[in-house]
């Protein structure tokens, strides 16, 4: 996961758009206020969002919306290419559902005797509404120049959490409500102008994106395991009141900084989600073992322990994921889709769990033991054979980098072009725009085989590096020249003028 290095663009059909800074920056700031929607909806059942009920019938709601949440992931995932061409009616309107959420709390802290079923339902469109608006904010970032895109989000998180942490550590419910409702229009509005600004020419036809199976079995297993354990520390922080799901929300901060650390270093990095996963689970193992051995705060900072570690995944696989969708032009409701419901439906089993276990059936002692090493053993195995398949995932990405037979056509072209005008016209041309770009030696290496027309196979084998190696060195030179095809590159070469 690296977002582009900043270059200067060569043509204008590259160059990017003099306002797009504008565009970043309110997407920080639209970004920021959906992950304080979100933190906000994931600790409800101890916040203002459910004050109106005792914690365990405010679990049962939240679980009610977790349900719908899925549910709404899987629809988009069935109908993505519908979903994609009325995403701005559909998203936009889904998501202000989560409206009725907060009416439905005014109207029980007014007003005793309402019904239960109005709560249900009122629940039931939140999860909806968090659906839509997560799959909204995903599209928008799927469709624009990934230059900035991870800073964005890594800003935007840290940003949303710090919002969380002030609308809900006030006593003053109708306080909290509002700057929750800020937040939900804040967000919609934003990503509902922020699409209308994109231009026309950037978004494909529906039948244009490319569809793949990045998502495999294991991978999905490990994406569930991880929700699961999401959820039942959720809830159990939760159920110790209103400070302790406060500072377990806010905990998530430590997790989104090193995100953001990864965005910033950029391509000095290479991180992807089988990394994450090798630095999160330590974390993850020791939280959830050493669980049952505290009360009070010891619980609380192996819970904060838990919410960080998988914050950090939450957040870097937001930023690959996007910026994989504009790379490949990769579908990109089909996708999101697809990697959000096995995770929310590992929430919800968690969920399920943490609600027998802390209020149907509470556990205590070796029982609670018995629960927290079995998490931690199913986590260990996701994580196992996620990491076996890793490379069959990243295969399955990387083939989409070898360009398709109409442009392999090209590639006793891009030969003969650099015959016409001499033996060394070719490369200087290339090392002209590889300079102008900001490319290092060995990304040059790899652009000049690149121009003319070679496959990341071939260039491996040329420079005597592993796929994997040069396969990287292409994802940073199509990020700093802010292209998406080999197609495109061979372009910027042939038209390029030495100005």
């Amino acid at each position: 996961m690296t977002p582009y290095s900043p270059a200067e663009t060569a043509s204008t059909e590259t160059r990017t758009p003099d306002d797009l800074r504008l565009t970043y920056v309110l997407a920080t700031i639209g970004f920021a206020f959906l992950i304080g929607w979100e933190l906000s909806a994931t600790f409800s059942p101890s916040l203002a969002l459910l004050g109106f009920c005792d914690v365990r019938e405010a679990t049962a709601l939240r679980i009610v919306s977790v349900l719908t949440l899925a549910a709404t992931f899987a629809f988009c995932a069935w109908k993505a290419d519908w979903a994609f061409e009325n995403r701005n009616r559909l998203f936009a309107i889904g998501s202000l559902l989560a409206l009725a959420a907060v009416a439905n709390a005014f109207v029980n802290t007014a007003f005793a005797g309402i019904p239960l079923a109005v709560s249900v339902v009122s629940w039931a469109l939140f999860g909806v509404a968090q659906g839509s608006i997560m799959m909204y904010w995903c599209v928008f970032f799927s469709l624009i120049p990934t230059r900035r895109t991870a800073v964005a989000i890594g800003l935007g998180s840290i940003g949303g959490t710090l919002l969380f942490v002030f609308a809900n550590a006030s006593d003053t419910q109708w306080l909290n409500l509002s700057e929750i409702t800020l937040f939900i229009v804040g967000s919609v509005g934003l990503a509902a102008y922020l699409s209308t600004r994109i231009p026309a020419e950037r978004i494909l036809p529906v039948g244009a994106f490319r569809r793949t199976k990045v998502l495999t079995v294991p991978a999905a297993l490990s994406v569930a395991s991880q929700g699961a354990v999401y959820g039942f520390m959720a809830i159990e922080l939760c159920s110790m009141g209103q400070e302790v799901a406060v500072i377990g929300g806010a905990s998530g901060l430590v997790g989104t900084l090193v995100a953001l650390l990864w965005a910033v270093l950029g391509s000095k990095v290479d991180v992807d989600m089988a990394v994450v996963q090798r630095i999160s689970l330590p974390v993850l193992m020791a939280g959830m073992l050493l669980f049952p051995f505290f009360d009070g705060p010891g619980r609380v900072v192996c819970g904060g322990m838990i919410i960080a570690a998988l914050a950090h995944s939450t957040i870097v696989g937001w930023c690959t994921t996007s910026i994989d969708n504009y790379e490949f032009r990769l579908h990109p409701v089909d996708r999101f889709a697809l990697r959000q419901t096995p995770s929310y439906l590992g929430f919800l089993a968690g969920s399920a769990v943490a609600y027998l276990a802390v209020f149907a059936y509470p556990l205590a002692g070796t029982q609670l033991d018995l629960l927290m090493v079995a998490f931690a053993l199913v986590l260990v195995v996701a994580f196992c054979v996620y990491g076996g398949d890793d490379a069959q995932v990243r295969k399955r990405l990387n083939e989409l980098l070898a360009p398709p037979a109409a442009e392999r056509a090209l590639e006793a072209a891009g030969d003969a072009g650099a015959d016409q005008s001499g033996p060394g016209f070719f490369r200087k041309r290339c090392e002209l725009v590889a300079q102008r770009y900001g490319l290092t030696p060995r990304e040059e290496e790899v652009f000049l085989l690149l121009a003319k027309g070679r496959n990341a196979e071939h260039i491996a084998e040329q420079l005597v590096v592993s796929p994997a190696t040069a396969k990287s060195h292409i994802y940073h030179i199509y990020r700093k020249l802010d292209i998406s095809s080999q197609q495109h590159l061979m372009n910027i070469v042939e038209d390029y003028d030495g100005e």
